[in-house]
Parts: C-alpha cells; structure tokens; sequence
C-alpha cells in the first residue's frame, strides 16, 4: 500500500473494511457522540496495533467486540488500552489501540477482528458547520453540515483518514424533531433508536431516528451528514433535490436535467453503482460548488441562477461517481487522478448534451483558468506540479488550487490527441474505470497502464511524463482548442482592452451597446470577462471604463453568481468604489470559496487602502457564519491567526 503522508493511521497494518456508526446529533451543544463498530482485516502477520486518526475527539472506551474470525467464535466486549497521542498541528492525534499479546500473536494476515469505539465530537469540529436557525432560509431551526475532503473526517468519526482506507459504512442517526438527517449513503428503515452501546446519552428532547447503509467500499473523506428542516422533490426514478423548504422548489427547477447529465455519464464511464443520485441544496455557507458525497452530492445555492446556466456544477459532481468515489487516488499527492479525471469526465458529458463546440469551449475556457492559477501562484510554485510533495504533514487544503483540476484535464486533453483522438481515448477512459473500479492509484500506476493500453502506439511511448507530473508551471506542451463558441467573447474583450491600453479612462470601445451580448449565454459572458481580466492582468482598467462596461452589459442586474464574480475581479483592481459595496455582499451572503478566496485577494492585494479597509470589515462581520475550512484559508489570505 502507498503511504500517505496526511494519514497517522496504519491501514497498511490492519486496514478497517466496514464502519457501523450510532450518532446522537445535539444542535444545541454542538456535538456528536457516536460509538462506531468497526471491522478490520490484518494486512501483514502479527500486527500489535491498531491506529486511527482522531482530530479534536474525547474518546471514552475502546474494546474487542470480536477476535481473529480465525479463532471462530465472536467474542467481547473486551476493553482494550488505547492512547491518543499529542495532537500533530495539522494531522490530530493518532489513537493508538493495543491488541492483546495473544490475539496479536495469532493474526495472520487476511484475518479479521472487530473493535467498538465511543467518542465524541468537539463543538469546533473542522467538519461540523453548525447554523443557528437565522443562518438557514427557513429561520425556525439549526443545521449541521459537514465536510470531510480532505483530512477531516477524523474530526467527525474515528477512522483511518486516507483516500487508500476505503471501506463500506452502516449508520443510525438520532436528532431532534422534526429534523431530518440525510447521509451519504441510501436511506434504510430506521430502529426506534440507539443501541446500549448509548445509553448514556438521554435527550432532554423528541427525537427521530434515519438510517443509512453505503454498501459500496469508499474513502473515508466520503463521509457525510446533515441534519436540518429537509424536503424533497423527486427529479427521476433515481434522483431527487433536498433542501429547506422554503428553497425546494427552487432547487428542483434548477436541477431538473440531472437525470440526463447521469445517463450521459453512464453512457461514457459505465454502470452507476451508487443506487441513489440524490442532490443537497445546502445553505450560502457551503464552501465548495459541490461536493461528491455519494448517493447526495451537495450543492451550493450559488448556482440558482434561476436559468439553468450553472447546472455543469452537477455534471462534475456526478462524474465523480466514476472519477474519484468509484476510482480514487491512493493519497493526496494525487489528487489529479480524481479531479482532472473528473473535469475531463465532465466535459465528456456536456459536449455529449450540448456538442461538441460545447465540449471545446469549456477546455478553452479552462486552459485561461490555468493560466491564470500559474499567474497567481507562480510558474516556479511546487503547488503547480500535477504532483506536489505533500511529506512532513504539509495540509492537503494548503495545497488546494484549480492546478489538480485544469492542469489534470490538459494533460488528459493532451494524451488523447497524442493517441488518435476522442475515438480511440474515449474506449482507454471506459476500460482505465472498469479495470480499477473500487481501487485506488498514484499517478504511477496510470502511467503503467496508459503505456500498457497503448503500447503498440509509438507517440505514446514518447511522453515526457516527468515534466508533466513533476514540473512546474504550465505544461510542456500548448494545447489546441476550437475557440468557436469563445471567439466573439474573446474579440469583445480585445475591444475594452484596447480602449483604455493605458487604464486613464475612455468612453468605451465604438458603438458599444447592450446588442453585443445579446442571445449570449452566461458561460460566453463569463469567458469574456474572464479573458478581459487576463489582458489586465498588469495594468488594470480605469473604474470609469468597468462602470460603464457594468451599466452597459446589466451586470448588476444578473443573477448569475459566476458573471458578478468574473466582474468583480475586473472591478477591484480599477478601484472601481460602484463595485465596492456589491462585492461586500456577496462576500456576506455566501461562503464559497471558489469566490471568497480571490474575491478577498483582490481586495487587499489590487483593491488599494479602501479594498484592504473593506476586505477586513466584512471577513469580520461575515466570517463567523462561514465554514471552518473556509474561516481558516481566508483568514491565512488576509494574512490573519486563523
């Protein structure tokens, strides 16, 4: 097994297989006591220990529940001596369970044991968003999400946190009435509560119990629960949205083609082995545009433009069926194996939706994003390597950054054409998932089954796979994409670039008028935003110039959460004061970080003493109601103790 450098565990020792957890969920002191029965396997003989990763866990009792299957009878409980060690400032603390001398001395390898675990969580979980009920659209009840991508799981459940651990989970799940929790898993019929193994947690309270079972071996960042005032509009046989009442029917609008980016992903990838494909619209503070937790992918409410012009969020998510929960990678250094797999899925599926024009323009499209991230960090950063050195318990969110997805895709774009094209790569993709479905991989093992599959393919046996996975900056080799689609975007920028070169302010390019972007679609707007931005990238325009260019192009007016973000990163460096207060609300009103982070960069990086003044009022009027993950790497932005 590959050794993850963000895992304290020894899973290449005795890896746990199966998860059985009871949680009892108090909203009102934000914690979760759990007692998780958990299934093991020996992987080498006579291992004395089992270890697990915890993070900020008050760990009670630990015991045998069953010796080696060998030995044939079950047994237990048996309490066990366990210890947690001093907390790593960014791993947690090792929880190092001891196995009986003789029980030890017995195991051979494949054998099997089972140890119960209780424990309970810290009310600052870095998992655990915890919304009092004014946080929440309907305004009556808290909510709980969580987020375990990448290393946080261990500050929910006691667990072996890498992406090599995979393992199926059972849960049943107490929570106040009327709320209801949702998981990662597929809803079972629910017992009339805990077991004995929580006797010891009485709520002062009515409660309701939900069950769940994820049959199907995953990562253990896969682990999801959210618990809220839920309801649910069915979208196909197997699909449906949740959300908060008051959003439903919103969600259910915006969503309503899922059922068809999910066929068009089987079409390409293989049978869905999920069950369910069901979608969370979760509340503004979700710091991601989705997260691929199986059977409930969960979404942020940024993308309710209300003309389904951001659903693509959905696409990616639903690719990681494939890419990424079904084939993962053996550890965090790579990360391009799930989510450039993943983009490259993604677009796969929309070029099979909407042509492929479509599917080329969202390539072009990423190769300026890109380039824009190698801008941002810097083309020598060891953060733009497809493949960063993650050693010395360096943290996997630090490291986060559009590299693994756009860089991941263009090299995938690249060998595909090195090969013969989409009609000769789209069968490789088919078989790479059959062939490794329900494993995990480094970027190794690609490589020796790319060169494998193609080995009577004399252009493939030349790639320089060094510099792809281990150089930095933009790849070794340009990418050519049919800008069709792009092309007016990209032309309409050049004119607003060219009338103010020099950034002193003009009245605009000639004849500009709302016309230009008639019958465009949001994406198009975007890209010439987007492009627009990378001719700025030096001398920024005047704020003369952007409010014209907002007034004209209704950018204040648009729904579109995309299009005002791609504005705003316009807007700040011109000192544009018009922008100013609407980039403050939006920095108020959601949490993503795909928007927070460059938003706040902006601001006290180009945004002068007034963005600067206004970065740090609103992070601390607004940062409080965002995720933990999304606290800590905003704060680290602004140059703030997280």
């Amino acid at each position: 097994m590959v050794k993850d450098h963000s895992s304290l565990s020894n899973f290449h020792e005795v890896r746990v297989t199966h998860s059985a957890y009871e949680l009892d969920v108090n909203l009102g002191s934000k914690v979760v006591e759990g007692y998780a029965q958990l299934d093991a396997v020996a992987e080498v003989d006579a291992p004395h220990e089992v270890v697990l990763d915890t993070r900020g866990l008050a760990v009670s009792r630990v015991e045998l529940l069953a010796p080696a299957a060998a030995g044939g009878v079950e047994g237990g409980p048996q309490p066990l001596a366990y210890r947690l060690a001093d907390p790593h400032a960014v791993l947690g603390s090792a929880l190092h369970v001891t196995l009986p001398a003789e029980l030890a001395a017995s195991l051979k390898k494949g054998d099997r044991l089972r140890l119960g675990v209780r424990w309970a969580t810290s009310p600052d979980s870095s998992a655990i968003q915890w919304l009092a009920p004014e946080q929440t659209a309907g305004g009556k009840h808290p909510y709980l999400f969580t987020q375990c991508q990448a290393i946080h799981a261990r500050s929910l459940v006691p667990c072996q946190d890498s992406p090599g651990a995979k393992m199926s989970y059972s849960a049943v799940v107490r929570v106040p009435s009327p709320l209801t929790a949702l998981m990662s898993a597929v809803p079972e019929t629910a017992p009339e509560g805990l077991s004995a193994h929580m006797d010891d947690v009485k709520p002062p309270y009515p409660t309701t119990t939900f069950a769940f079972t994820q049959k199907v071996p995953i990562a253990p960042y896969l682990v999801a629960l959210a618990v809220g005032d839920l309801a649910s509009r069915d979208l196909g046989a197997r699909t449906r949205v949740w959300s908060e009442p008051a959003m439903v029917e919103a969600g259910a609008h915006e969503f309503a083609e899922t059922a068809k980016f999910l066929e068009a992903g089987e079409a390409i990838a293989g049978e869905y082995v999920w069950g369910r494909y069901d979608l969370l619209l979760l509340p503004p503070s979700f710091p991601y545009g989705g997260m691929e937790n199986p059977c409930l992918t969960f979404v942020t409410p940024t993308l309710l433009a209300g003309d389904r012009s951001l659903t693509n969020v959905v696409a990616h998510e639903i690719a990681h069926s494939w890419t990424g929960n079904l084939v993962t990678n053996a550890s965090w250094e790579h990360f391009w194996l799930n989510e450039g797999f993943t983009v490259f899925l993604e677009r796969k599926i929309v070029g099979r939706l909407q042509g492929q024009p479509a599917f080329q323009f969202h390539a072009a499209q990423g190769a300026v994003a890109l380039a824009a991230e190698v801008e941002r960090l810097g083309p020598d950063h060891p953060y733009t390597r497809l493949v960063p050195d993650m050693s010395g318990g360096i943290d996997p969110d630090d490291v986060f950054s559009r590299i693994p997805y756009e860089k991941g895709f263009y090299f995938l774009y690249y060998l595909q054409e090195l090969v013969g094209g989409a009609a000769v790569f789209d069968p490789f993709l088919s078989a790479y998932i059959a062939d490794h479905r329900h494993q995990t991989l480094t970027s190794d093992q690609f490589k020796a089954y790319f060169l494998n599959y193609f080995k009577d393919v004399p252009a493939a046996q030349a790639v320089d796979w060094q510099t792809w996975l281990y150089g930095t900056g933009m790849p070794p080799v340009t990418n050519s994409y049919d800008t069709t689609l792009a092309q007016q975007a990209y032309n309409l920028a050049l004119k607003w670039h060219t009338c103010d070169v020099m950034g002193i302010g003009s009245d605009g390019p000639a004849g500009a008028s709302a016309a230009d972007v008639a019958g465009w679609s949001s994406e198009q707007l975007v890209a010439f935003l987007d492009k627009l931005g990378a001719y700025r990238a030096v001398q920024p325009m005047s704020p003369r110039v952007t409010q014209l260019l907002a007034a004209l192009y209704g950018i204040y007016e648009s729904k579109n959460a995309e299009i005002r973000f791609a504005f705003f990163k316009l807007a700040i460096p011109a000192r544009d004061a018009q922008a100013l207060p609407h980039v403050a609300d939006m920095l108020k009103t959601q949490g993503r970080m795909k928007f927070l982070r460059p938003l706040y960069r902006a601001l006290v990086g180009r945004g002068g003493p007034e963005g600067r003044q206004l970065a740090l009022d609103t992070f601390a009027v607004a940062g409080p109601s965002y995720h933990p993950i999304a606290q800590k790497m905003v704060a680290a932005d602004l140059g703030l103790a997280a």
